[in-house]
């Protein structure tokens, strides 16, 4: 029995970059509750009473939020392909704890309270890491198993908003309006949809909304905003027709 796909907006939220202040408001909430947990985390551990929130603000800041800002990456066309690879995954996760907790060792050190033990401080961030390399691995899942078709579909339904459709290995960056969206689908499949609706390839690359264009120049296009894209030689004479 197939699964059922995720709907638009849990997709949208979840699985394609996030920009403007909802990222900040969303790295603001990620803050606030790695913050939390670590309070909750002192009250469990100690009968005393936790000290102040300062502290946890402070730990949430070097040793959670940093995980989001992985998270959020992955979801970039660059973040996307690095993140896909087990290698890289892991050591961009080392490389992460690492300074992390090089972090909170300077911010002990210069407070005067360096007692944490090594173990402990990787101890506190398992939850994290698990909970990022868990949705980095869902994100790519979903998109992976999200219908061409409906990928299709909806790039036809946004053609007359697109300005500008950029290859990104197997994915398609969709320039709408200054804002960038991720798509699983090749740059060939993209062109087939969109060059009935008046769409030019210019570049191996590049996918333009004829209407968006402002100028040409010798190797080049311009387009709203004063964006020049390349124009690879062998496609120059689509231009022309």
């Amino acid at each position: 029995m197939a699964s059922a796909a995720p709907s638009p907006s849990l997709f949208r939220f979840l699985f394609e970059p996030i920009r403007g202040l909802p990222l900040v408001g969303c790295a603001v909430a990620v803050w606030l509750a790695g913050a939390s947990y670590c309070h909750g985390y002192q009250r469990l551990l100690s009968s005393e009473e936790p000290g102040p929130w300062s502290g946890s603000l402070i730990w949430s800041a070097v040793a959670v939020v940093p995980w989001f800002a992985l998270f959020e990456w992955s979801k970039e066309p660059r973040g996307a392909e690095a993140t896909r690879r087990p290698v890289l995954l892991a050591g961009l996760v080392l490389a992460i704890a690492g300074l992390s907790i090089g972090l909170e060792y300077l911010v002990d050190f210069c407070v005067g309270d360096v007692t944490d033990r090594f173990g402990l401080l990787v101890m506190r961030r398992m939850p994290a890491v698990a909970f990022t390399v868990l949705l980095i691995a869902l994100t790519r899942k979903a998109v992976l198993r999200r219908p061409a078709n409906a990928t299709a579909v909806e790039l036809r339904e946004l053609a007359p908003a697109i300005d500008w459709v950029e290859a990104a290995d197997n994915y398609i960056e969709v320039h709408s309006a200054g804002k960038m969206t991720l798509r699983r689908m090749t740059m060939r499949d993209a062109a087939n949809e969109l060059e009935r609706h008046g769409f030019v390839r210019i570049h191996r690359r590049f996918l333009v909304n004829r209407s968006r264009i402002r100028s040409i120049g010798e190797r080049t296009v311009t387009l709203p905003g004063g964006t020049e894209l390349p124009v690879g030689t062998a496609f120059a004479a689509n231009l022309a027709r």
